[in-house]
């Protein structure tokens, strides 16, 4: 992989490829794609994403993620997130699908600068259609100048109640609007969060690509 100065924004994985896309105005624009079938037993998967101070970047992902089942195996997906004084990260995450049978460990640790905004949308989806749900365990760490932002851990064991779908927005060091579905954390930033049975039915939305982070 290539050595990329402190001036560039870097995303880096063992499993997903990352393909830069056409800029929209001042976004700079990354696509991961997955480079091999995941997720499987025993895979390990991680991602690693910097954006330098005053910069402005979007992940997009063509594709959402399917954990296969398991037999009595594990798999890992950690996501590791810095973004520097004044840099700004939108990720427009995909369906997140654990099949019936798949045991699931995953963590995202996101390290802000005071100054860094973030727009995170994540969207677990407990069994493909007709079938049982697989196991997901969920760890998020989210910090602001060191200080905490979000902290949750999620089992799907009893996290979800009667839902098999967590659709989420996490904004963060940015403006969002207030509905049914948001909730203000104790740092003034907002999560937005909806429960259900199909993701189409989320009515939770993404900035434009042309938009910076609101």
């Amino acid at each position: 992989m290539p050595t990329l100065t402190r001036t560039e924004a870097e995303v880096r994985s063992s499993h997903l490829r990352a393909f830069r896309l056409p800029a929209v105005g001042a976004v700079d624009r990354v696509a991961l794609v997955p480079e091999q079938a995941v997720l499987l037993a025993g895979d390990q998967v991680t991602v690693a994403v910097r954006v330098p101070a005053g910069r402005t970047l979007e992940i997009v992902e063509p594709g959402g993620t399917v954990a296969y089942a398991m037999r009595g195996l594990q798999a890992r997906w950690d996501v590791t997130v810095e973004v520097e004084e004044a840099g700004r990260l939108v990720w427009r995450g995909e369906p997140f699908v654990v099949a019936a049978g798949a045991d699931v460990r995953r963590t995202l640790t996101v390290d802000l600068a005071a100054a860094a905004a973030l727009v995170l949308r994540e969207t677990l989806v407990l069994g493909r259609s007709g079938e049982d749900p697989g196991w997901l365990r969920c760890r998020t760490d989210v910090t602001r100048d060191q200080a905490p932002v979000l902290v949750e851990e999620l089992d799907s064991a009893s996290g979800l109640g009667p839902h098999r779908v967590l659709d989420q927005v996490l904004h963060v060091g940015s403006v969002s609007v207030a509905d049914e579905h948001t909730m203000v954390l104790e740092s003034g930033d907002s999560l937005h969060r909806w429960l259900g049975a199909e993701t189409h039915a989320s009515p939770l939305r993404m900035p434009h690509s042309s938009a910076r982070p609101e």
